[in-house]
């Protein structure tokens, strides 16, 4: 490691990775048939900007 290099305790790192996750979201549908319309995911996006902000 560089010595100009200080971890940040919030980024956690592995062997091939570094992250700093928030939130995972998994949408899962019981079939794959186009659940999820444009209008659907425009929505889904303005509550999740909403929460995170």
């Amino acid at each position: 490691m560089s010595p100009r290099w200080e971890p940040n305790p919030e980024i956690r790192t592995g062997r091939h990775v570094a992250y700093h996750l928030h939130a995972h979201l998994v949408f899962v549908t019981k079939y794959r048939k186009g659940v999820f319309d444009d209008a659907m995911l425009r929505r889904c996006e303005e509550i999740m900007r909403e929460v995170c902000g």
